[in-house]
């Protein structure tokens, strides 16, 4: 296995470094997306069965151990995280990234204490962010690119990043309530849904029935059209990438005409994320879910990659200050 600080993304430092109020873990420096490439490459990610024959391993006790973990890393108690990591070969880590000098805590499998990582994912907080919001990538292989769109996004502020560790064929994500990647999420959104999450997905035209123009299938997961599906749909169709929402409003209901030009939007059900776990979780505490297909056209450019992330830090953006300005008219 090759060692985990690779030149790819920076230099192990032999001495730890403080962080947030204090505490000390180790630091790594170098390219954020960098990073996420060695976070989803074979090093920490389980391949398809066919070309990767590693086991996925269910976390039991783990999971909850590094759902503490999690609380603390968004707590600022690294030290405390840090513990609970080890416990389960995991680690805290502090990453600079050598262009911008930002400050993020990694939480990841502890490869030079496995022999073989698990398959439980790595994770990326942004204790500096002011943007209520979680980038996750469930599918950062299976969906080619997406890790690529949601690191670009996270680096815009959002306050934390979540990449799935297995391919959906040994572990999917979404589906799964006791992985992982839904204990984080779990930690990382709030009792009452005050962080929301944007889930960055991929398909391919040519296996729906969409209109041929389509580069964007939205969805709350719960066939609504709230503000951010419709913030984001404007900042994808102003920049020339084609967006529609699975919904199950009437065609000729204001919203649905907004984002469908009239077509029914449950044309998009193949796509509607109604049973993602990270989704229904969400919805069941009042908190917002984003569930965002991107065209395999535009994963694979990419300038249209930049764009669409640009699109969604953008929708991210606008409907938190939209919120905030709610709030503070009614106070």
């Amino acid at each position: 296995m090759t060692h985990k600080c690779s030149i790819a993304i920076g230099v192990l430092l032999a001495s730890t470094a403080s962080f947030a109020g204090g505490q000390t873990v180790p630091t790594i420096t170098g390219s954020l997306q960098a990073l996420v490439g060695e976070l989803t490459s074979h090093d920490y990610f389980l391949d398809h069965p066919h070309n990767d024959p590693r086991p996925y391993i269910e976390p039991t006790v783990e999971a909850t151990t590094l759902y503490r973990a999690s609380r603390h890393i968004s707590g600022g108690d690294l030290d405390e995280a840090a513990k609970l990591a080890q416990q389960v070969d995991c680690e805290v880590v502090r990453f600079v990234d050598e262009q911008t000098k930002h400050d993020y805590v990694l939480l990841r499998e502890d490869v030079d204490a496995l022999d073989a990582p698990r398959g439980w994912g790595a994770y990326l907080f942004n204790p500096d962010s002011e943007l209520p919001a979680l980038v996750e990538a469930p599918h950062p292989i299976d969906d080619s690119n997406s890790a690529k769109v949601a690191a670009m996004v996270f680096a815009r502020g959002a306050r934390g990043l979540l990449l799935a560790g297995a391919q959906r064929d040994k572990a999917d994500v979404p589906d799964l309530a006791d992985s992982v990647f839904h204990q984080v999420h779990v930690a990382w959104t709030g009792a009452v849904g005050q962080v929301g999450v944007w889930q960055i997905h991929g398909f391919a035209l040519e296996k729906h029935p969409f209109p041929r123009n389509a580069k964007a299938i939205l969805s709350t997961g719960g066939g609504d059209v709230n503000d951010e599906i419709v913030q984001l749909d404007d900042q994808l169709t102003d920049r020339g990438l084609e967006s529609y929402a699975f919904n199950r409003l009437k065609p000729n209901n204001e919203l649905n005409k907004w984002v469908n030009e009239g077509t029914s939007g449950l044309r998009f059900a193949s796509l509607a994320a109604t049973k993602n776990e990270q989704g229904r979780h969400l919805r069941s505490i009042g908190g917002t879910f984003v569930h965002v297909e991107l065209e395999r056209s535009v994963r694979g450019d990419a300038k249209a990659r930049e764009v669409a992330a640009e699109a969604i830090a953008e929708a991210i953006e606008e409907t938190a200050r939209q919120r905030q300005e709610e709030v503070l008219g009614d106070e």
